[in-house]
């Protein structure tokens, strides 16, 4: 008769084996969808795209200042003008925000005229960020922009607006889907379109709420290009569009307050531009979340 204690030995360790196999799986897969968000936003000819998205003007495009609509200009000035009209609206306190996926940090300096601290994240550290700690020191940053996608370009000047506090500015090389504790927490999160790019949306909007005091807003700006549609990386059974899902995934803590859409542009050449109608929405922090770490 075979003993005991091998029989379940063996059983440990096939579970053992199992779960290591699953967790490896997992940081292999976790990895490879963070290289593809940092091998995009870490081309020069992105970083340059996001430059001019970001801080440029577009009169220095006039091949397309006749296509891109007004309503379209200076997303991050005015995305950040509604953070602060609904921390006004729905009395949540302007002290600390928190812009996830934040890039060279348009929306991050706008804001440090309405807030009194900002904490821009991306997880592209060697190209957005230090891009960002660039504009934070000079005010501005010199950039190209291929004309036709190869050799020759155009050379222009990135200034943030003179009324922007940039000393209010810090940046984090920071994954928002595993956040630490001793990050603190926030009265406003702006997620502008990032939540398509995470390796885990989901984890993030289940725990965002831990970092943020009651009463806090959550706002999210996206078009929701997801590459295998929302219910891929946010759960949902049948065709789902994805504000119906944010509603499931946010309804134990968070309560939506309004919704609007807003536009913008981003320069692919001096000819050529994608146009975005983001899906903005506004999410107030409940008083008693059912999830640990309530107030």
């Amino acid at each position: 008769m075979m003993d005991k204690t091998l029989v379940v030995s063996s059983s440990v360790a096939i579970v053992t084996t199992g779960i290591a196999a699953w967790a490896l799986y997992k940081w292999f897969h976790t990895r490879e969808i963070l290289k593809t968000y940092t091998d995009k936003f870490s081309d020069l000819k992105e970083v340059q795209r996001q430059l001019f998205h970001h801080f440029g003007d577009i009169k220095e495009l006039p091949q397309l200042r006749e296509l891109i609509p007004k309503e379209a200009e200076n997303y991050h000035v005015r995305l950040a003008q509604v953070c602060s009209d609904m921390c006004d609206r729905y009395e949540a306190k302007k002290t600390r925000v928190l812009d996830v996926g934040c890039r060279p940090g348009g929306t991050s300096f706008n804001l440090s005229t309405h807030l009194q601290k900002v904490v821009g994240t991306d997880i592209s550290l060697y190209s957005m960020i230090v891009v960002g700690q660039q504009i934070k020191q000079f005010a501005e940053i010199g950039s190209s922009l291929s004309s036709e996608g190869g050799k020759h370009i155009s050379h222009h000047c990135m200034r943030v607006p003179d009324k922007t506090l940039r000393e209010r500015v810090i940046f984090w090389d920071e994954d928002v889907c595993a956040l630490l504790y001793t990050c603190g927490k926030f009265n406003c999160v702006v997620v502008s379109n990032s939540l398509t790019h995470m390796h885990d949306p989901k984890a993030f909007l289940e725990n965002i709420g831990l970092y943020v005091e009651t009463g806090g807003l959550l706002i999210i700006s996206d078009v929701y290009n997801w590459n295998n549609g929302p219910e891929e990386f946010l759960g949902g059974e049948g065709e789902c569009l994805t504000p119906s899902i944010l509603k499931k995934l946010l309804k134990p803590i968070w309560t939506l307050q309004e919704e609007n859409n807003m536009s913008f542009y981003i320069p692919r050449c001096k000819r050529l531009a994608e146009i975005g109608n983001a899906h903005v929405t506004v999410w107030k922090r409940v008083e008693n979340p059912e999830f640990p770490g309530q107030d």
